[in-house]
Protein backbone atom coordinates (compact mmCIF):
# COMPACT_ATOMS: atom_id res chain seq x y z
CA UNK A 1 0.00 0.00 0.00
CA UNK A 2 1.09 3.45 -0.92
CA UNK A 3 1.16 6.13 2.08
CA UNK A 4 0.96 9.24 1.07
CA UNK A 5 2.67 11.07 4.08
CA UNK A 6 5.43 8.62 3.65
CA UNK A 7 6.01 9.87 0.29
CA UNK A 8 5.95 13.71 1.35
CA UNK A 9 8.09 12.85 3.94
CA UNK A 10 11.01 11.25 1.57
CA UNK A 11 10.37 14.52 -0.71
CA UNK A 12 11.22 16.77 2.55
CA UNK A 13 14.20 14.66 3.10
CA UNK A 14 17.62 15.90 2.48
CA UNK A 15 19.25 12.79 1.23
CA UNK A 16 16.96 10.46 1.31
CA UNK A 17 18.60 7.13 -0.40
CA UNK A 18 15.45 4.99 -0.98
CA UNK A 19 13.88 7.24 -3.17
CA UNK A 20 14.34 7.95 -6.87
CA UNK A 21 12.50 10.95 -8.26
CA UNK A 22 11.89 11.61 -11.94
CA UNK A 23 9.30 15.12 -13.44
CA UNK A 24 8.81 12.15 -16.57
CA UNK A 25 9.70 9.09 -16.40
CA UNK A 26 7.83 6.01 -18.69
CA UNK A 27 10.27 4.16 -20.52
CA UNK A 28 10.15 0.54 -19.52
CA UNK A 29 14.26 -0.04 -19.32
CA UNK A 30 14.56 3.17 -16.86
CA UNK A 31 11.58 1.86 -15.10
CA UNK A 32 13.55 -1.43 -14.78
CA UNK A 33 16.60 0.11 -13.74
CA UNK A 34 14.62 2.19 -11.30
CA UNK A 35 13.09 -0.99 -9.85
CA UNK A 36 16.31 -3.32 -9.60
CA UNK A 37 18.48 -0.57 -7.89
CA UNK A 38 15.82 0.24 -5.05
CA UNK A 39 15.07 -3.73 -4.66
CA UNK A 40 18.42 -4.36 -4.17
CA UNK A 41 18.52 -1.70 -1.13
CA UNK A 42 19.61 -1.83 2.24
CA UNK A 43 16.23 -0.35 3.57
CA UNK A 44 13.33 -2.56 3.28
CA UNK A 45 11.64 -0.46 0.81
CA UNK A 46 11.83 2.48 -1.40
CA UNK A 47 9.77 4.66 -3.63
CA UNK A 48 9.90 5.86 -7.55
CA UNK A 49 7.94 8.87 -7.63
CA UNK A 50 7.09 10.43 -11.03
CA UNK A 51 5.75 13.45 -11.59
CA UNK A 52 7.72 15.75 -9.33
CA UNK A 53 11.83 16.94 -9.05
CA UNK A 54 13.79 17.22 -5.92
CA UNK A 55 16.94 19.11 -4.86
CA UNK A 56 18.12 18.41 -1.52
CA UNK A 57 14.95 19.25 0.85
CA UNK A 58 13.49 21.24 -1.47
CA UNK A 59 10.82 19.69 -3.80
CA UNK A 60 8.77 20.66 -6.59
CA UNK A 61 5.47 18.72 -8.14
CA UNK A 62 5.01 19.02 -11.65
CA UNK A 63 2.22 16.81 -12.22
CA UNK A 64 1.45 14.39 -14.63
CA UNK A 65 -1.85 13.50 -16.43
CA UNK A 66 -4.48 11.21 -14.29
CA UNK A 67 -5.43 10.00 -17.68
CA UNK A 68 -2.18 8.28 -18.65
CA UNK A 69 -1.78 4.53 -17.34
CA UNK A 70 1.38 3.47 -15.85
CA UNK A 71 0.32 -0.51 -15.52
CA UNK A 72 1.52 -1.21 -19.18
CA UNK A 73 5.44 0.64 -18.77
CA UNK A 74 5.56 -1.37 -15.37
CA UNK A 75 4.50 -4.40 -16.87
CA UNK A 76 7.32 -4.31 -19.34
CA UNK A 77 9.71 -3.14 -16.92
CA UNK A 78 9.30 -6.16 -14.86
CA UNK A 79 9.71 -8.93 -18.13
CA UNK A 80 13.21 -7.15 -18.24
CA UNK A 81 14.02 -7.97 -15.13
CA UNK A 82 15.69 -11.46 -13.61
CA UNK A 83 13.04 -12.21 -11.17
CA UNK A 84 9.70 -11.04 -10.07
CA UNK A 85 9.64 -7.77 -7.92
CA UNK A 86 7.48 -7.19 -5.08
CA UNK A 87 6.15 -3.84 -6.02
CA UNK A 88 2.91 -1.65 -4.89
CA UNK A 89 1.92 1.02 -7.32
CA UNK A 90 -0.68 4.55 -7.56
CA UNK A 91 -1.87 7.29 -8.27
CA UNK A 92 -1.01 10.54 -5.02
CA UNK A 93 -2.32 14.05 -5.21
CA UNK A 94 0.43 16.06 -3.31
CA UNK A 95 -0.06 19.82 -3.66
CA UNK A 96 -2.99 20.01 -5.69
CA UNK A 97 -1.35 17.89 -8.35
CA UNK A 98 -1.12 14.28 -9.70
CA UNK A 99 2.02 12.00 -9.45
CA UNK A 100 2.89 8.13 -9.46
CA UNK A 101 4.24 6.39 -6.38
CA UNK A 102 5.79 2.91 -7.07
CA UNK A 103 7.08 1.24 -4.13
CA UNK A 104 9.91 -1.33 -4.24
CA UNK A 105 10.35 -3.76 -1.76
CA UNK A 106 13.44 -4.88 -0.98
CA UNK A 107 14.19 -8.99 -2.10
CA UNK A 108 16.21 -11.53 -0.69
CA UNK A 109 17.64 -12.44 -3.62
CA UNK A 110 19.38 -9.91 -6.10
CA UNK A 111 17.15 -8.76 -9.25
CA UNK A 112 19.17 -7.68 -12.00
CA UNK A 113 18.62 -5.61 -15.31
CA UNK A 114 18.41 -8.14 -18.27
CA UNK A 115 20.80 -5.90 -20.84
CA UNK A 116 19.28 -6.26 -24.44
CA UNK A 117 22.93 -5.72 -25.44
CA UNK A 118 25.58 -7.83 -23.67
CA UNK A 119 28.90 -6.38 -23.14
CA UNK A 120 30.59 -9.85 -21.79
CA UNK A 121 31.69 -11.30 -24.13
CA UNK A 122 34.57 -8.53 -24.58
CA UNK A 123 34.70 -7.59 -20.62
CA UNK A 124 35.20 -11.83 -20.14
CA UNK A 125 38.42 -12.04 -22.16
CA UNK A 126 39.61 -9.00 -20.27
CA UNK A 127 39.26 -9.99 -17.04
CA UNK A 128 40.63 -13.79 -18.26
CA UNK A 129 43.89 -11.94 -19.09
CA UNK A 130 44.04 -9.47 -16.21
CA UNK A 131 43.38 -12.17 -13.89
CA UNK A 132 46.28 -14.72 -15.64
CA UNK A 133 48.47 -11.30 -15.49
CA UNK A 134 47.68 -11.71 -11.65
CA UNK A 135 48.98 -15.21 -11.03
CA UNK A 136 51.99 -14.18 -12.23
CA UNK A 137 52.39 -11.04 -10.20
CA UNK A 138 51.82 -13.36 -7.47
CA UNK A 139 54.68 -15.73 -8.32
CA UNK A 140 57.16 -13.13 -8.22
CA UNK A 141 58.64 -13.09 -5.27
CA UNK A 142 60.26 -9.19 -6.73
CA UNK A 143 56.89 -7.40 -5.90
CA UNK A 144 56.37 -8.95 -2.47
CA UNK A 145 57.19 -5.55 -1.01
CA UNK A 146 56.82 -3.72 -4.36
CA UNK A 147 55.07 -0.09 -4.68
CA UNK A 148 51.84 0.72 -6.66
CA UNK A 149 53.56 1.70 -9.13
CA UNK A 150 56.22 -1.26 -9.48
CA UNK A 151 52.61 -3.98 -9.29
CA UNK A 152 51.13 -1.79 -11.75
CA UNK A 153 54.10 -1.63 -14.31
CA UNK A 154 54.09 -5.12 -14.64
CA UNK A 155 50.40 -5.85 -14.54
CA UNK A 156 50.24 -3.51 -17.62
CA UNK A 157 53.13 -5.04 -19.57
CA UNK A 158 51.73 -8.46 -19.53
CA UNK A 159 48.15 -6.78 -21.00
CA UNK A 160 50.10 -5.14 -23.66
CA UNK A 161 51.98 -8.16 -24.79
CA UNK A 162 48.42 -10.11 -24.31
CA UNK A 163 47.90 -7.15 -27.30
CA UNK A 164 46.15 -4.50 -25.50
CA UNK A 165 46.97 -0.57 -26.41
CA UNK A 166 48.15 0.64 -22.54
CA UNK A 167 48.49 3.95 -21.53
CA UNK A 168 49.97 4.13 -17.56
CA UNK A 169 49.53 7.29 -15.78
CA UNK A 170 47.61 9.51 -18.09
CA UNK A 171 46.33 12.69 -17.40
CA UNK A 172 42.55 12.06 -17.50
CA UNK A 173 39.42 13.40 -15.99
CA UNK A 174 39.61 15.47 -12.63
CA UNK A 175 41.52 14.44 -9.57
CA UNK A 176 39.72 13.90 -5.90
CA UNK A 177 40.11 17.70 -5.19
CA UNK A 178 38.52 18.80 -8.39
CA UNK A 179 41.42 21.18 -9.60
CA UNK A 180 43.30 19.68 -12.05
CA UNK A 181 43.51 16.66 -14.07
CA UNK A 182 44.58 13.00 -12.20
CA UNK A 183 46.35 10.18 -12.64
CA UNK A 184 44.49 7.45 -14.23
CA UNK A 185 46.92 3.68 -12.83
CA UNK A 186 46.13 2.05 -16.37
CA UNK A 187 44.06 3.27 -19.31
CA UNK A 188 43.60 0.44 -21.70
CA UNK A 189 42.21 1.77 -25.36
CA UNK A 190 41.05 -0.53 -28.26
CA UNK A 191 40.68 0.23 -31.60
CA UNK A 192 41.77 3.54 -30.38
CA UNK A 193 39.52 3.93 -28.32
CA UNK A 194 38.63 4.02 -24.52
CA UNK A 195 37.97 0.61 -23.31
CA UNK A 196 38.48 0.36 -19.54
CA UNK A 197 40.45 1.93 -16.65
CA UNK A 198 42.12 -0.03 -13.73
CA UNK A 199 42.55 1.84 -10.77
CA UNK A 200 45.02 0.23 -8.33
CA UNK A 201 45.64 0.04 -4.58
CA UNK A 202 47.92 -1.28 -1.90
CA UNK A 203 46.06 -2.82 0.75
CA UNK A 204 46.97 -4.04 4.05
CA UNK A 205 44.39 -3.46 6.26
CA UNK A 206 40.57 -2.86 5.23
CA UNK A 207 40.86 1.22 4.60
CA UNK A 208 37.31 1.65 3.86
CA UNK A 209 38.19 5.77 3.05
CA UNK A 210 41.33 4.76 1.27
CA UNK A 211 39.10 2.19 -1.18
CA UNK A 212 35.82 4.96 -1.43
CA UNK A 213 38.30 7.39 -2.75
CA UNK A 214 39.45 5.05 -4.96
CA UNK A 215 36.48 3.85 -6.35
CA UNK A 216 34.88 7.08 -6.70
CA UNK A 217 38.27 8.14 -8.75
CA UNK A 218 37.24 5.81 -11.13
CA UNK A 219 34.13 7.75 -12.41
CA UNK A 220 35.78 11.19 -12.06
CA UNK A 221 38.51 9.66 -14.61
CA UNK A 222 36.17 7.50 -16.72
CA UNK A 223 34.73 10.31 -18.71
CA UNK A 224 32.95 8.89 -21.45
CA UNK A 225 31.64 5.56 -19.26
CA UNK A 226 33.15 3.02 -20.12
CA UNK A 227 31.11 -0.34 -20.30
CA UNK A 228 32.89 -1.57 -17.82
CA UNK A 229 35.97 -0.57 -15.12
CA UNK A 230 38.32 -2.58 -12.89
CA UNK A 231 39.63 -1.67 -9.09
CA UNK A 232 42.42 -3.77 -8.50
CA UNK A 233 44.09 -4.12 -5.29
CA UNK A 234 47.00 -5.94 -3.82
CA UNK A 235 46.46 -7.17 -0.78
CA UNK A 236 48.83 -8.40 1.60
CA UNK A 237 46.68 -9.81 5.32
CA UNK A 238 46.78 -12.95 7.08
CA UNK A 239 43.49 -13.60 6.53
CA UNK A 240 42.65 -12.90 3.44
CA UNK A 241 38.97 -14.83 3.40
CA UNK A 242 38.16 -12.73 5.82
CA UNK A 243 39.31 -9.64 4.68
CA UNK A 244 37.13 -10.39 1.43
CA UNK A 245 33.88 -10.99 2.89
CA UNK A 246 34.31 -7.22 4.69
CA UNK A 247 35.48 -6.20 1.79
CA UNK A 248 32.58 -7.39 -0.52
CA UNK A 249 30.08 -6.30 2.06
CA UNK A 250 31.52 -2.92 2.06
CA UNK A 251 31.32 -1.66 -1.54
CA UNK A 252 27.52 -3.01 -1.72
CA UNK A 253 26.65 -0.93 0.47
CA UNK A 254 29.24 2.22 -0.75
CA UNK A 255 27.51 5.14 -2.33
CA UNK A 256 28.78 5.41 -5.69
CA UNK A 257 28.92 8.48 -8.00
CA UNK A 258 26.73 6.73 -10.27
CA UNK A 259 23.64 4.33 -9.37
CA UNK A 260 24.26 1.15 -8.16
CA UNK A 261 21.76 -1.24 -9.68
CA UNK A 262 23.12 -4.85 -8.22
CA UNK A 263 26.22 -6.82 -6.61
CA UNK A 264 27.22 -10.14 -8.00
CA UNK A 265 29.73 -11.69 -5.18
CA UNK A 266 30.01 -14.65 -7.01
CA UNK A 267 31.15 -13.48 -11.02
CA UNK A 268 34.84 -15.65 -9.93
CA UNK A 269 32.82 -18.92 -9.89
CA UNK A 270 34.64 -20.11 -12.91
CA UNK A 271 37.96 -19.15 -11.17
CA UNK A 272 39.08 -21.64 -8.52
CA UNK A 273 42.01 -19.89 -7.11
CA UNK A 274 41.88 -19.35 -3.39
CA UNK A 275 44.31 -16.09 -2.85
CA UNK A 276 42.99 -13.91 -6.08
CA UNK A 277 39.13 -13.22 -6.09
CA UNK A 278 36.88 -10.70 -7.90
CA UNK A 279 33.16 -9.56 -7.61
CA UNK A 280 31.08 -7.13 -9.59
CA UNK A 281 28.93 -4.11 -8.94
CA UNK A 282 26.39 -3.07 -11.61
CA UNK A 283 25.30 0.67 -12.39
CA UNK A 284 22.98 2.69 -14.33
CA UNK A 285 24.80 5.41 -15.89
CA UNK A 286 22.75 7.86 -17.77
CA UNK A 287 20.49 5.16 -18.72
CA UNK A 288 23.31 2.38 -20.02
CA UNK A 289 24.32 -0.30 -18.00
CA UNK A 290 27.98 -0.37 -16.81
CA UNK A 291 29.89 -2.54 -14.59
CA UNK A 292 32.85 -2.53 -12.07
CA UNK A 293 34.93 -5.39 -11.13
CA UNK A 294 36.77 -5.45 -7.96
CA UNK A 295 39.47 -7.85 -8.14
CA UNK A 296 41.28 -8.22 -4.71
CA UNK A 297 45.18 -10.21 -5.16
CA UNK A 298 46.68 -11.77 -2.21
CA UNK A 299 50.16 -10.75 -1.69
CA UNK A 300 52.10 -13.10 0.10
CA UNK A 301 55.10 -12.43 2.57
CA UNK A 302 58.85 -13.46 1.56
Amino acid sequence: MIDISEVQQLLRDPNPKNLICKELEFRPQNLALFIAALSNTIDEYGYIVIGASKNADKYSVNGISPDFKIDEPIKRAIGLLSEQPRIDFGCLTIDGKNIYAIKVKKVVSEIYFKPMHSTEPQADLFIRDLYLACIKLQARKLYANATEDERNDFIADLLETSGYRIKDQSRRGSSATGKSSGEVDIFVEKNSMPFTIIEALNLESLNTSYIDAHLDKIYSYDTAGNPFNVCLSYVKVKDFGSFWDKYCDHVRKHTYPVMLISSNVNADNDYSYSDIRFMTTTHNRSGKITCLYHICVKIHEL
